[in-house]
């Protein structure tokens, strides 16, 4: 057979390895293994000998496996005698040589025979090389996710497309940050329609997902790709390097590969090693299409100016909108085998968590990985002895995973040593800006002192300062904000009697954004309920001096022009989804307008006054911690219900409705506050009649307390405790505290049932008010517009509501 598949060898097309090979000393079954693995043709030379032996059939056995994995393995068995070859191989449907199986030994010319084995393995190694499949261990390594646990779910199963945003550079000497333009790309056929592109986004936001989504795409549909990840290349790479990329990623010819038409390169990891430039200048002779993917740290020391990637359209990843969030939660949880009904309604519910912990973007952005990472238990990264409430416990987990890719022992004796650092570290940074000093923060300094206190590795400190996976800049500042906070947090509860008067302070200036998160994570660690107790007492006092609204007739009758002008049924004839996308569009230009984050990652502490000229900053000031406080004492509600009595809780349900209502009772407070606004608006626009001015001020009154009701009920928003706010709501039996707990008893349900409709029969008869019960309908046709429920359920509502129920598109 060797003399028959000479010519083959002496061309370069196939490369032959048998077991007279194996040196002595070697072990034999291991290197025959070793070889079978890595082979894309074996063959089988076939007689009784081969059949009587042991050894030949667990080979021919490991052959049959390794061709069962998905391989592109090509088994031949060659018939050399008369033997029960046929039973050896069963059901198994491959093709023998010579051909129609017939032994060597029969031939009268025995080079025929050899012959015909030349031109069948030919015939094989042509189509090896011009079929490019991949190589199923490639393929499987980057379908991985980063750190989900259910071994079956494939990066593409949970995918979505993120915004990628076209933005210039600013000109030379200018030191104003890139400036976007209009229209998003939001496809994958969109990108492809690039020839080059650059690609930056902040670390987690996507950028190694999004190249190994593009390059499993394109290989699903046949198209010639390749994928480099250059924090696996060290130094410059060679000539050869794309042909050696390829036999590690590809089977098939190179040769014949790179002359097909389209072929794309996705550049991964960009660094800003100078000779990188040179080697993607070189990959156009090669690539028809080039995608490179770099941190926006890397994007703006070294290429941002580089005027040999001119031609490279640049594209900014931009985080999740609220649209792509709802379809992130959806596929990951259709994954999950714990759901057994996915209504739109426990999508909600999910979404809320997710949302309340995320905190509109101010902790960490609304990237995929933080989504995951919220659903995800992180149970493998957690050492045993540390505890933690279950919202913190997610930030927790992202900052154990971390410091345990950085290179740090899991042991609970090194996390804890970490930890104490980075809460004394915290504590110091937040003295350090409340004394505003001019001065920069010295890390140094910090860590000078600190090791007279505390042991600590040197390693430890400079694995917790690691490039990629570290929680520390090389200035000593936390790479996000919610490390920040968290550690902040933790230093002040874990020391709650030293820091009281600072607790009570944060309390005061709620309305500070710094303030408001920090306490926030005081709540995530502490173990008693002093914090809340505080947090409490502190913020009771603020509007103190309003009494709730009721909203009875008394303070709703000038809303009765303006709800008999409202119309009756706004029951929407498109589909639920395309409904839900229409709210989620306008969360993310409402979100779009919330507070910045500055160039040090630290949350911008000047806040928006809600005021105009016609109110004064305290007012103002007022209005935004009564809005920050149910906040607080929400977030409050989620990590402590567990442990609070339910006395407690009832206690925290009616502080943040009357929180809530007070504020509704700011429009309603005195006839000569709204004529001094009318006399206001009046003056500032003396082309309105009063007439005009009075329908507008109207319609803002109705509009702050649907928004007041709303803020109430996204801070209750916990299911848990629905049982406790019904109790509330009894006790009241306010028209304001009715709506309340009709909103939230939306907000909870997976779906309208019976005890809905119940509800609000008994609410449509217990209210006779307009507004009342004009509110109630469309707040129900909302939810009908944007949850699916059952048909019969439905129509039954549309009765109560007296208006026409007619099926949506599904």
């Amino acid at each position: 057979m060797e003399t028959a598949l000479s010519l083959l060898e002496q061309n370069g097309l196939l490369n032959s390895w048998f077991d007279h090979k194996i040196l002595p000393g070697q072990s034999i079954s291991s290197k025959i293994q070793t070889q079978m693995k890595e082979a894309d043709i074996i063959v089988f030379l076939i007689s009784p000998d081969f059949i009587a032996s042991t050894e030949c059939i667990k080979e021919w056995e490991l052959a049959k496996n390794l061709a069962n994995g998905n391989r592109s393995l090509f088994r031949i068995p060659i018939i050399l005698r008369e033997c029960a070859w046929m039973d050896l191989l069963g059901s198994d449907d491959i093709k023998a040589l010579p051909n129609d199986g017939h032994p060597v030994a029969k031939f009268d010319d025995k080079d025929t025979a050899w012959y015909q084995v030349y031109e069948g393995i030919k015939r094989v190694i042509d189509e090896l090389r011009n079929t490019f499949t991949p190589k199923p261990e490639f393929v499987r390594a980057l379908e991985r996710t980063d750190f989900l646990s259910q071994e079956h779910i494939r990066l593409q199963d949970i995918f979505v497309f993120l915004p990628l945003q076209s933005v210039v550079a600013p000109q030379k000497g200018s030191s104003q940050y890139i400036s976007p333009r209009q229209n998003p790309i939001t496809d994958l056929a969109q990108l492809l329609k690039k020839k080059f592109t650059l690609i930056f986004g902040d670390e987690r936001s996507g950028k190694t997902a999004l190249g190994r989504y593009v390059f499993l795409s394109l290989i699903e549909q046949s198209c010639p790709v390749l994928y480099v990840d250059l924090a696996e290349v060290s130094g410059r790479p060679t000539r050869n390097f794309f042909r050696t990329t390829y036999e590690s990623q590809f089977n098939g010819d190179y040769s014949i590969w790179v002359k097909q038409n389209e072929k794309t390169l996705i550049v991964d990891n960009l660094s800003g090693r100078p000779q990188l430039v040179d080697f993607i200048m070189s990959a156009k002779d090669t690539f028809d299409r080039i995608i490179v993917m770099s941190s926006t740290s890397t994007f703006l020391s070294f290429y941002m100016d580089e005027e040999r990637l001119a031609d490279f359209e640049v594209l900014r990843i931009d985080p999740l909108t609220h649209v792509l969030q709802e379809e992130l939660i959806r596929k990951r949880l259709q994954l999950s085998n714990q759901v057994e009904q996915l209504t739109h309604g426990y999508i909600d519910q999910i979404e809320n968590r997710v949302n309340s912990v995320i905190i509109n973007d101010k902790l960490v952005p609304r990237y995929p990985f933080f989504v995951l990472a919220i659903l995800q238990t992180y149970e493998a990264y957690m050492p045993s002895g540390m505890s933690i409430t279950s919202y913190g416990h997610c930030y927790q987990a992202l900052i154990v995973a971390s410091i345990i890719r950085a290179g740090i022992s899991n042991q609970d004796s090194d996390i804890n040593a970490c930890f104490n650092f980075a809460e004394q570290l915290a504590f110091r940074i937040y003295r350090h800006r409340q004394s505003h000093n001019s001065e920069p923060f010295n890390f140094d300094d910090f860590v000078r002192e600190y090791l007279n206190l505390y042991h600590i590795r040197d390693s430890t400190i400079n694995r917790l300062k690691h490039t990629e996976f570290g929680i520390i800049n090389a200035d000593g500042q936390f790479k996000t904000p919610f490390m920040y906070y968290y550690f902040l947090g933790k230093f002040l509860s874990n020391r709650g009697d030293e820091n009281e008067l600072r607790i009570q302070e944060m309390c005061n200036a709620a309305h500070i954004s710094s303030n408001y998160l920090t306490l926030i994570f005081a709540i995530h660690h502490s173990s008693d309920t002093s914090i809340i107790d505080n947090i409490l007492l502190r913020t009771s006092q603020v509007l103190d001096d309003i009494q709730p609204a009721k909203l009875d007739k008394e303070e709703t009758r000038r809303f009765e022009s303006l709800v008999s002008g409202i119309p009756k049924n706004i029951l929407s004839n498109q589909d639920v989804e395309s409904s839900r996308k229409q709210i989620r569009a306008v969360l993310d230009e409402v979100n779009s307008l919330q507070t910045s984050t500055d160039d040090n990652g630290e949350v911008d502490d000047n806040t928006t006054s809600l005021a105009d000229e016609s109110y004064d900053n305290e007012i103002a000031n007022e209005i935004y911690r009564v809005l920050k406080n149910n906040e607080i004492i929400g977030q409050v509600l989620r990590n402590q219900y567990g442990r609070l009595e339910k006395s407690e809780i009832e206690k925290i349900i009616r502080f943040v409705s009357d929180g809530g209502l007070r504020l509704v009772n700011l429009a309603f407070k005195s006839e000569d506050a709204i004529v001094e606004n009318m006399q206001y608006v009046k003056a500032k626009n003396p082309d309105h009649d009063f007439d005009e001015i009075i329908d507008g001020l109207e319609a803002l009154t109705f509009l702050w307390t649907i928004i007041n009701i709303t803020q109430i009920t996204d801070a209750l928003n916990v299911p848990e405790v629905r049982r406790s706010i019904s109790n509330v709501v009894r006790q009241t039996r306010t028209p304001a505290y009715d709506l309340v707990g009709y909103f939230l008893m939306l907000d909870t349900a997976t779906e309208l049932k019976e005890p809905e409709k119940e509800e609000l029969d008994r609410l449509l008869k217990d209210h006779d008010d307009p507004f009342v019960r004009s509110v109630l309908s469309l707040r129900t046709q909302h939810y009908l517009n944007t949850h699916r429920s059952r048909a019969p359920m439905e129509q039954a509502i549309c009765s109560l509501l007296g208006i026409r129920y007619f099926p949506r598109y599904r």
